[in-house]
C-alpha cells in the first residue's frame, strides 16, 4: 500500500493499538496534531528543495548539466553510427601512382617504404 511496506493488515493493527493506548475521546487531537506536523515537515522540506535550487541555479549547475547532456549525446551519436572504414584499409582498394603523387608529392619507385611522407631506409630503425 504504502511506500514504507505497511500493509492494510499493519495499518489496521496500528489503528488498533493507538485506540487502546491513546484513548477514543483523544484520538482525534493526536491525529490532528500529527497532521498539523506532517504539513510543517512537508513545507520544510519543500523550502529546503527550493534553497537548494536556486544555489544550484546560482552555481550555474544548470548550464554545467545542460553541456554534459549535450557532449553525452555527440558521443552517443558517434557511438550508433556504423564504422565507416577508410578507403586506404579497405580490401577492396587499389593505390594507384596518382594517389600516391597526391598525398607524398613524388611518383613511388619500386619498393619505395614511407611513413608520413618520409621515405624509409631499408634496415633503418623506425622511430
Amino acid at each position: 500500500m504504502f511506500d514504507f511496506g505497511v500493509g492494510y493488515s499493519e495499518l489496521f493493527v496500528l489503528a488498533l493499538v493507538a485506540v487502546i493506548v491513546i484513548g477514543p475521546k483523544d484520538l482525534p487531537r493526536v491525529l490532528r496534531t500529527f497532521g498539523q506536523f506532517m504539513n510543517k515537515a512537508r513545507r520544510l522540506a519543500s523550502e529546503f528543495q527550493g534553497h537548494v535550487d536556486a544555489a544550484m541555479k546560482d552555481t550555474g549547475v544548470a548550464d554545467l548539466r545542460k553541456d554534459f547532456d549535450q557532449a553525452k549525446g555527440a558521443v552517443s551519436k558517434v557511438m550508433n553510427t556504423p564504422n565507416i572504414i577508410p578507403p586506404v584499409i579497405s580490401p577492396n582498394y587499389s593505390p594507384s601512382d596518382k594517389s600516391f603523387e597526391t598525398y607524398f608529392g613524388t611518383t613511388p619507385q619500386a619498393g619505395e617504404t614511407r611513413v608520413a611522407g618520409e621515405r624509409v631506409e631499408e634496415g633503418a630503425p623506425s622511430a
